[in-house]
């Protein structure tokens, strides 16, 4: 029977300074199979075991997969909410740890198209999202759709997910610049997943900062690195969140440290909460 025990390092992440506020983490890639919904679904129920109220949005249009990765079953999404006016807390799907699921976000493709009124109401109807939550974790798609890009750019902090592969990295790269030119003040950080050691890791990302610190003029610093553990593809297999059935596999481990860090950064303080720059943000991609 998997050992559903919290971890010792979740005590850290309680101990950890409060949020100023809520706060969004958008997790991305600049290609798809290197791990990102996994991660995303395993940060967002460590932060939620550490005790701040955790909501996970799936933002994945065409391969939306945190509901299988959670063996939940949604009837609803943010899709209703946008084209059909259905309240917010109707959508919401239950997770592990008091985690808030929003399933496949499929209406975020449609703000671009609403009236001036019908975006105004909308925000007014998403606020109560900002309001339930300390930390909003979001899975965006892979590539640099417009889908991806707005929900991105709308976020505090992002995480640009790579693996060691030359392809990952250069799209990684890719992902990077896109956003610093729609947005140079946004917040970056790198992880690179699926390593064999520490030492393959910080030769990904000092490979990858050299390039963009020469081309882009700016510093993305490493967030963290996950290695190569049989536990996430068993976890996936079965439906279950790794954090929860193996909380002391390897993976794990190397996610309740990024999650301890990411909880003791300081957050910049932002006048507009997320879902209001999601709407705006859909306009400029």
């Amino acid at each position: 029977m998997p050992n559903t025990a919290a971890p010792d390092q979740a005590q850290r992440l309680r101990e950890c300074q409060p949020a100023r506020g809520p706060w969004t983490i958008a997790i991305t890639s600049g290609k798809g199979g290197v791990g990102k919904t996994s991660l995303a679904v395993n940060l967002a129920v460590t932060l939620a075991q550490s005790g701040r109220r955790t909501c996970l949005v799936d933002g994945d249009l065409g391969l939306a997969n945190v509901d299988v990765m959670l063996n939940l079953h949604p009837r609803h999404s943010l899709r209703d909410v946008v084209t059909a006016g259905m309240p917010v807390e109707e959508i919401i799907l239950q997770g592990p740890a008091g985690l808030e699921v929003i399933p496949a976000a499929s209406g975020v493709e449609a703000l671009a198209d609403l009236s001036v009124v019908a975006r105004q109401f909308l925000v007014k109807t998403l606020q109560s999202l900002s309001l339930r939550s300390d930390i909003t974790v979001l899975d965006t798609g892979a590539g640099v759709s417009k889908t991806v890009l707005a929900l991105t750019l709308a976020a505090d902090q992002v995480l640009v997910v790579t693996t060691p592969e030359p392809t990952a990295i250069t799209d990684a790269y890719a992902m990077v610049k896109i956003l610093s030119h729609r947005r140079p003040s946004i917040a970056i950080s790198l992880v690179v997943n699926q390593v064999e050691h520490a030492g393959q890791a910080r030769e990904v990302h000092g490979h990858l900062h050299k390039i963009i610190q020469r081309f882009l003029q700016r510093d993305v610093p490493m967030a963290g690195w996950i290695p190569r553990d049989a536990c996430v593809e068993r976890a996936v297999r079965e439906q279950r969140p790794m954090a929860v059935y193996f909380p002391y596999a390897r993976a794990s481990e190397a996610i309740q440290g990024l999650a301890a860090r990411l909880a003791s950064l300081d957050r910049p303080v932002e006048g507009r909460p997320f879902w209001q720059r999601l709407v705006e943000s859909a306009d400029a991609v």
